[in-house]
């Protein structure tokens, strides 16, 4: 696939995509229906086309709900081979990966809409954004039957956060016919995986159902010297307590390993200014560098229909985690091209223990009125976080832990001296308790027209512990907010049964922690969503597209008054100001174009702004494009489908970070994907997925100066067995 330019393909790319939605209006009702594919072939439709989503208690359809939303399943996954979060991230439509250093340090990072994606949800519980290790990003796919991300504020779900994306997870579950897979990978730098999945029955009469999944993973990577291993293991049960009521329990296993690994990547330049051109196996990691996350989460739910329309829900999870991070690795800059000198070694261990405990209730029903069916929902929860933290030396503390180095001879084997990395002696910590009411209703006035309004109330302490070696915890408050209001609300009109176009504004919320000169605390950053867009069902429901504006902003930023301003408490004091703004579009289509032909994707516009015009994060390109295609043969050949992945991104900068203020610029770029699936049986298949097959060189991230390659050319082969 070639780009003549990028402004010819976000001409033709934008205008494509918006055919399909004027189709919708004009054909979709009078499209005859299409030939049916080969009786022996499997399901093609590895696609959800339209489906339920929270993002608002409603359980509303992607059709109905007046938000930017894309759900990601199981099925998809398989196909593409995405066996953990960063991989499905990376085809959403509109979230941009900016990858400057390994998987399992801190400097994997998403955005979307120009704000940073800090927000997961699993099974629609929360995660804190504010605490180190919360966040759900090494954890394998085993578990889950679909990913659903909605776009801009999803303070009604989260209540904290950016207004950018949040990612909610969803817990695969049994069903009451018998079903097994077992899976076997192998692929490049000696990548090997193992996975099975076992679910069915547990009685006679049904009422009693379990799913048991579980994977196993080492590879190295293209990276010398670094290596991953991970394990997961998920089991579920269900019981039918009575006709109309139902309870679930199960239990998650997640650990993630990554030795070798570094934080940082290779400098973009040279002293003298001229760029460096490093292997893409370089690797800034300390031989002995070792990244972990490991996770145990034990969950429970019982759901009960009252009648028909009332439903209601209450899931309880505990959740014990940790991360141990032994970090040692190169960052510089800038280094002399002739010898290698002017990077820097820091060394340190990051360690903590992590809990969650979490109770979260939904009732949800429907009642007539003005001659229409009209929707309410009340969500109540209530949860609480952990940081339990081993405090250990590190780069702070002198020059065993931060010293000069040279890149010529440290890059080809990480070799390096590992500092003293015992504990420096105490604790310290965190704790963060949360409760939540929220509302909302689903009102039709006329039958066309809806109207969606409710609202969040969020009660948010936070404070934090230092402990020494035999004295008891010292607790300082952080940030107590009590009732702060997150307010939903959009009106969806349907213009026939398959275009829709919708308007809404939603609000998300982050405590701050910054005090005024009179000692007032700032009140919290407000990130404010404004959304319009048209929303379109054809060809018998099979395919839907998608086109939606926004713009966003950030309220109540606090900005520094000032050198030798200050608070009551002596520290440096702040005022509120709007903030950072970003606007943009984004294009989407989703489904079966064709009997057996399946398309995903889209194109995503956006551009952030600060309070004076400055453009931020040029890391981040404002345009990318994004599409999965796959094709099942008709006939004679339907065993085999064929298809491939296109990821397209307009160019990046990291603005006056060379030696002598030089900007690194990377221009626009595409990375293909192909797949190939052939059924041998009904029961047996083997796929062969060919990553970035045109072996483009590039960058996966940018950061300070330095920067991390993405992954060359790359071949894995799936054996597969179903029963």
């Amino acid at each position: 696939m070639s780009f003549a330019s990028k402004k010819n393909f976000v001409r033709y790319g934008a205008a494509s995509i918006a055919a399909c939605l004027l189709l919708a209006t004009t054909s979709a009702q009078a499209q005859a229906p299409a030939d049916e594919p080969d009786a022996n072939a499997p399901a093609p439709d590895s696609i959800v086309v339209t489906g339920q989503n929270e993002t608002n208690g409603l359980n509303l359809t992607t059709r109905e709900t007046p938000q930017s939303v894309t759900s990601l399943d199981s099925l998809r996954m398989q196909e593409q081979g995405l066996t953990d979060i960063s991989e499905v991230m990376q085809q959403i439509v509109g979230i941009q990966t900016n990858r400057s250093s390994a998987l399992g340090t801190d400097g994997t990072n998403y955005t979307a809409r120009g704000f940073a994606v800090q927000n997961y949800l699993v099974d629609g519980v929360a995660r804190p954004s504010n605490i180190y290790g919360f966040t759900e990003d090494t954890a394998d796919m085993i578990a889950y039957d679909r990913i659903e991300v909605i776009r801009g504020s999803a303070g009604m779900m989260t209540g904290t956060g950016e207004p950018s994306a949040a990612i909610n997870m969803i817990r695969k579950r049994p069903g009451a016919d018998l079903s097994a897979t077992v899976a076997a990978t192998i692929g490049s730098w000696d990548k090997y995986r193992l996975e099975g999945d076992i679910g069915g029955a547990l009685t006679a009469s049904g009422h009693i159902r379990a799913r048991v999944a579980g994977a196993w993973q080492d590879n190295d990577t293209f990276i010398d010297r670094e290596h991953a291993k991970r394990q997961a293991l998920y089991g579920v049960i269900e019981a039918d307590l009575g006709p109309n009521t139902l309870l679930t329990a199960g239990v998650e296993y997640q650990n993630f390993r990554n030795e070798g690994a570094s934080r940082g990547g290779v400098p973009l330049f040279f002293t003298d200014g001229t760029k460096t051109d490093f292997a893409r196996s370089t690797n800034g990691g300390a031989d002995w560098s070792d990244f972990r996350r490991k996770s145990v989460n034990i969950f429970a739910s019982i759901a009960h229909d009252f009648d028909a329309n009332w439903h209601l829900q209450v899931d309880a999870e505990h959740k014990s985690g940790s991360y141990d991070e032994t970090i040692g690795y190169y960052f510089g800059t800038a280094i002399d091209k002739e010898t290698g000198d002017g990077g820097t070694f820091y060394a340190t261990r990051w360690a903590s223990d992590l809990t969650l405990d979490a109770v979260y209730a939904n009732l949800r029903g429907a009642f007539e009125a003005l001659g229409q069916e009209q929707h309410v929902a009340l969500t109540l929860s209530h949860t609480r976080f952990d940081d339990d933290q081993t405090p250990y030396p590190g780069w702070w503390g002198g020059s065993d832990y931060m010293y000069p180095i040279n890149a010529y001879s440290y890059f080809p084997t990480g070799d390096v001296a590992k500092p003293d990395l015992t504990p420096s002696g105490g604790t310290a910590g965190n704790r963060i308790e949360t409760s939540s009411i929220a509302g909302v209703a689903r009102l039709k006035p006329i039958g066309p027209l809806s109207i969606i309004a409710g609202g969040r109330l969020t009660w948010w302490k936070q404070d934090s512990y230092s402990q020494d070696v035999t004295g008891p915890k010292v607790w300082t408050p952080v940030v107590d907010e009590k009732a702060v209001f997150t307010p939903y609300a959009g009106l969806v009109l349907d213009f026939t049964k398959t275009l829709s176009a919708y308007v809404s504004y939603a609000s998300v919320f982050t405590p701050q922690t910054s005090r005024t000169v009179d000692g007032d605390v700032i009140a919290p950053l407000e990130g404010n969503t404004y959304e319009a867009g048209l929303k379109a069902d054809f060809l018998d429901g099979r395919l839907s597209a998608t086109a939606a504006v926004f713009k966003m902003q950030q309220d109540n930023y606090a900005l520094a008054d000032g050198p030798g301003i200050f608070a009551p408490d002596g520290s440096s004091a702040y005022h509120a100001v709007s903030g950072m703004k970003s606007s943009g579009f984004e294009l989407e289509v989703k489904g079966e174009i064709l009997p057996g032909w399946r398309i995903a994707g889209g194109f995503a516009n956006a551009r952030a702004e600060d309070r004076d015009g400055v453009r931020q994060m040029p890391q981040i390109a404002k345009n990318s494009f994004k599409m999965f295609s796959a094709y099942t043969l008709p006939g004679q050949f339907s065993a085999l489908t064929i298809g491939g992945n296109v990821e397209w991104q307009g160019k990046t900068t990291a603005d006056g970070e060379g030696p002598n203020g030089e900007t690194y610029s990377q221009g626009s770029l595409a990375v293909v994907d192909l797949l190939a699936n052939y059924r041998f049986t009904d029961h047996l298949s083997l796929s062969v997925h060919v990553e970035n097959i045109f072996d483009k060189t590039y960058y996966s991230g940018l950061y300070l100066g330095s920067a991390r390659y993405g992954e060359p050319r790359a071949v894995k082969f799936t054996l597969r067995g179903t029963l």
